[in-house]
């Protein structure tokens, strides 16, 4: 389970619901481990997180908006595929082009790579999946959205 986090005043919290619940499941599951039980941890300091919520926001305004992708993670395909972020591998099973797409992880990208990933996704998702919305639309959406996890 992965969430990202963010420092308050009153503590962490997650940067989207999402994040939030996966949070609270760890939160419980620390103070209901047993003494000796083993748990698997890691941390990073992540990527700018205003700039990591407008990614999230953009797939939830393609998930929100079209029919073929109606989870943020099917929009993530669908938008890594818009953006040309994969490289293609040939299918051994049919000899057919695939595209193998590429990580947005925080292992695999810094932040001057993901803010080259965001342009091209939001300029892939206007032009592909969602051209009947002009930028000025998509962004004052994406901005109620981040507005609504606060």
């Amino acid at each position: 389970m992965k969430a990202m986090l963010i420092k308050t005043p009153t503590g962490l919290r997650g940067a989207t619901p999402a994040d939030q619940d996966a949070w609270a499941k760890f939160r419980r599951r620390l103070e209901t481990m047993a003494p000796g039980k083993w748990l698997r941890f890691e941390w990073a300091s992540p990527r700018n997180g205003a700039h990591h919520r407008k990614m999230f926001a953009l797939l939830q305004l393609v998930a929100e908006n079209s029919e073929l992708y109606e989870t943020p993670e099917k929009a993530l395909v669908a938008v890594k595929l818009a953006a040309g972020f994969y490289d293609p591998i040939v299918d051994p099973r049919t000899g057919e082009i695939v595209p193998n797409l590429h990580s947005i992880s925080y292992e695999k990208m810094g932040q001057e790579d993901f803010e080259r990933f965001y342009s091209a996704a939001l300029d892939g998702v206007l032009q592909v999946i969602l051209p009947t919305m002009d930028r000025a639309t998509a962004d004052r959406l994406m901005g109620m959205i981040v507005e609504g996890w606060a």
